[in-house]
């Protein structure tokens, strides 16, 4: 067996532990829903569980561009927005970047995508109403 070398790039994979939960969260997403009518996202919405939150509504309006404005999750301290999807998806073709204020000025966040499926929304040709597959989907903040 080849001993260890203390400069490892990946310290999880070379014998060093799990990383140090205090330095990431899992966010999970349940109930997500976002309907885009002629290329233009209308409405986002989906419940965030994390460290601090269990079922946390977030959702907005319509997102006249990509990446959007951010959004606070109802009154907590987590907040959300939409941007391209970091894992090439192309359904809706965007992702979510969730934060956590953890302090004043201080958080963490991440960007992920959750896998859906879309459908007509039945106000025309271009209206699709896309829907979350799993149950929960997990992005992980840092």
């Amino acid at each position: 067996m080849t001993p260890q070398t203390t400069d490892c790039p990946n310290p999880a994979h070379c014998g060093g532990g799990a990383p140090d939960p205090s330095t990431y969260e899992n966010i999970n997403i349940a109930d997500y829903t976002l309907r885009k009518n002629n290329g233009t996202i209308q409405a986002v919405y989906f419940k965030l569980s994390g460290n601090n939150a269990t079922g946390i509504v977030c959702e907005t309006g319509a997102v006249p561009t990509v990446p959007s404005e951010v959004v606070t999750c109802g009154t907590s301290d987590y907040r959300f927005g939409v941007v391209e999807d970091p894992n090439g998806g192309e359904d809706t073709d965007v992702g979510l970047a969730i934060y956590h204020q953890t302090s004043p000025f201080a958080g963490k966040m991440g960007t992920g995508s959750v896998p859906t499926y879309c459908r007509a929304g039945g106000n025309g040709p271009e209206d699709y109403v896309c829907q979350q597959t799993d149950a929960v989907a997990t992005i992980v903040i840092q």
